[in-house]
């Protein structure tokens, strides 16, 4: 390609976009491949354009332009359930072919992004995500590289995987007198109910049972019994002395992960396993916080069978503090 001013350009093929940075975002004024008119020279003038790219004068084959680097780049990092759609002016979304969590090759990642020509930008790992999901995307800096730059880049595969929900059935207890005698409504399992239906699991059992470490257990017990892959369990998880639910699993004979998980908000979360069955416990906190809580950040794992373990739980405190965290609730 080569650069012209845009009065020469009339009958010349665009080589590469030009857009229009505004209030409302950027706007593709002319596409690449469109022919230049006399009356888009006023219009790209208007805009703030007064030299394009045009087709032609090319460097010979040894170049690769944005639009080409970005999907082949996109295309050797996409692992397994990832495919690629190819995007504008230099970028390729990566996205999910079914519901799963998230896992990024970290320093694969910075080995890319460290060659400061192409950038892979991902989610979080071990975040849910459901199918089509934009997962990361590929950004190129430059216009064009060489073909040999790029082909090193191409020796970094399968960074962005996301491994499906092995476990897909769910069992929820409720816990809380005050719930079980009527005097309050339950509003937890619509919190639940509503990250099942995100990541199409399916609740096999729920109950509602006061605070009493043997009927806990008990429920708990029978939500396996129905065939629950995982159980979560609501409330009762502080040292008050009407908080009996880690008592109630410890009573069970579960292994214990965690007691307790560097995030705030849910901070009295615990992670244990009756056998295979994981259990997720999580505080009063996530009906303050129901966008966002302990339940986004471990059960999504716990579905996809990536049991954390306690050091990984433990690095959790470096952003730990999560946005929505009001110092003025304290649950």
């Amino acid at each position: 390609m080569r650069l012209v001013r845009v009065d020469d350009a009339v009958g010349l093929m665009l080589g590469y976009d030009t857009t229009y940075v505004g209030r409302d975002g950027a706007t593709v004024l002319l596409p690449r491949g469109h022919i230049i008119t006399r009356e888009d020279v006023e219009k790209l003038k208007d805009s703030g354009v007064y030299f394009v790219w045009v087709m032609g004068d090319e460097e010979g084959s040894d170049l690769m332009y944005e639009w080409e680097i970005a999907e082949a780049v996109a295309n050797a990092v996409a692992g397994r359930n990832i495919y690629v759609k190819p995007a504008r002016q230099g970028s390729a979304r990566l996205l999910t072919t079914v519901n799963g969590v998230l896992l990024v090759d970290s320093n694969g990642l910075k080995t890319l992004n460290l060659s400061g020509n192409v950038l892979l930008i991902t989610r979080q790992n071990y975040v849910g995500v459901v199918k089509d999901d934009v997962v990361g995307i590929i950004d190129v800096i430059p216009l064009s590289m060489r073909r040999q730059e790029v082909e090193e880049l191409l020796k970094l595969k399968g960074l962005v995987n996301v491994e499906p929900f092995r476990r897909t059935r769910l069992g929820v207890v409720i816990t809380g007198t005050e719930i079980y005698q009527g005097r309050k409504s339950d509003l937890y399992y619509p919190v639940i109910k509503a990250r099942a239906d995100r990541f199409g699991w399916s609740i096999v059992y729920r109950e509602v049972v006061p605070d009493d470490e043997d009927k806990i257990a008990s429920a708990v017990r029978e939500a396996v019994n129905q065939n629950a892959e995982t159980v979560v369990v609501t409330g009762g998880m502080s040292v008050d002395p009407t908080d009996r639910t880690p008592i109630a699993i410890k009573r069970l004979g579960a292994e214990i992960i965690a007691y307790g998980v560097p995030i705030k908000p849910t901070t009295m979360t615990m992670i244990a396993l009756l056998g295979d069955v994981p259990i997720l416990a999580v505080s009063a906190g996530g009906i303050y916080y129901s966008d966002f809580n302990a339940l986004d950040i471990f059960l999504p794992r716990l579905m996809a069978d990536l049991i954390p373990t306690r050091e990984e739980i433990a690095a959790m405190g470096l952003g730990g503090l999560l946005p929505n965290y009001k110092l003025t609730i304290h649950p």
